[in-house]
């Protein structure tokens, strides 16, 4: 499958402002490539170069050195034909104050040199819930109404790339799942190619096939979900009895990975591909206890986020 992004050694240097010549180092060889028809993670702390290379392939923010193709497009010798291909939602709410709605569609969509027979600006408000508000001014929408706005706008040249920068921070659970089910839409109907950076990592394991660990303006680590969370997820069994458990006879248990937690409490380390399942019961039993409670913990990006920047 063919690039839709493909960045190679990426560097973007600030002047500090403070002392003559020094810089500083927001992209540091960055290499990172994402494949056509993905819906793509992005996940880094505060400060790890995550706006920055948005900002890059958007063209707000030119790169001190590297090559950047956008759908093969390289955004030196042919920007605007890269920045025509790529939408960009922005994380901050900011909205245009004379226009409404409709009319702030069009002027975006002129923007891009798209002739008015060809616009989308009615099928873009009707598919995000927004028709009804046509003719209002966008200071006058709701917080989740402004945010499916900058969505709206994003898409009126129908990008073949859509990022979508903290899409969700902020809004209510209902809105965030309306907001789901639209990315998935544009992804699975269309083959838009989706770039999500966000701090709710259930959304990224929710939306994403593929995720890339963003520190100190690197790659750190990238790969497709499944093999990030078979790798490095943990899985873990926890069987809480109503009494006491004899320690001696957890010692005494060889070829199982398990470890006391408290007096009454033991947990099971599945994070193997091949779990004796019968193996366990069989332990359970032999402890001659009622069962209190159990809980069988999956993987989760958060878990994996906390070992990969930690590390």
């Amino acid at each position: 499958m063919s690039d839709a992004i493909y960045v190679n050694n990426l560097i973007k240097e600030y002047n500090t402002g403070r002392v003559a010549n020094e810089k500083k180092l927001a992209l540091n060889g960055l290499d990172i490539n994402i494949e056509v028809g993905s819906i793509f993670g992005l996940l880094g702390p505060n400060g790890a170069g995550k706006s920055t290379l948005i900002n890059i392939l958007a063209g707000t923010v030119i790169k001190t050195s590297g090559e950047v193709r956008v759908m093969g497009v390289d955004i030196d010798y042919q920007p605007k034909r890269a920045r025509s291909l790529i939408g960009v939602v922005p994380q901050e709410i900011v909205t245009d104050t004379f226009f409404p709605l409709w009319q702030a569609l069009e002027f975006t969509a002129g923007y891009f040199g798209i002739r008015p027979e060809n616009r989308i600006t009615d099928q873009l408000l009707k598919t995000l819930s927004l028709y009804d508000k046509r003719n209002s001014l966008p200071q006058r929408l709701s917080g989740g109404m402004k945010r499916r706005f900058l969505i709206a706008k994003a898409m009126v040249h129908s990008p073949r790339i859509l990022v979508l920068d903290e899409p969700t921070a902020g809004v209510d659970i209902e809105l965030r799942n309306q907001l789901w089910e639209y990315v998935k839409k544009l992804n699975q109907e269309q083959g838009v190619t989706i770039i999500i950076t966000t701090h709710y990592l259930a959304e990224a394991q929710e939306l994403c096939d593929n995720i890339a660990f963003i520190n100190d303006g690197k790659i750190i680590k990238q790969d497709s979900k499944k093999k990030l969370l078979a790798e490095l997820g943990s899985r873990y069994l926890d069987v809480e009895f109503e009494n006491a458990i004899d320690p001696v006879k957890v010692s005494s248990l060889k070829n199982t990975k398990l470890k006391l937690l408290n007096e009454n409490k033991i947990r099971f380390d599945l994070h193997t591909e091949n779990n004796d399942f019968t193996r366990i019961l069989e332990i359970i039993h032999s402890m001659d206890l009622r069962i209190k409670n159990l809980n069988l913990s999956e993987p989760d990006l958060e878990d994996i986020f906390h070992k990969i920047v930690k590390k």
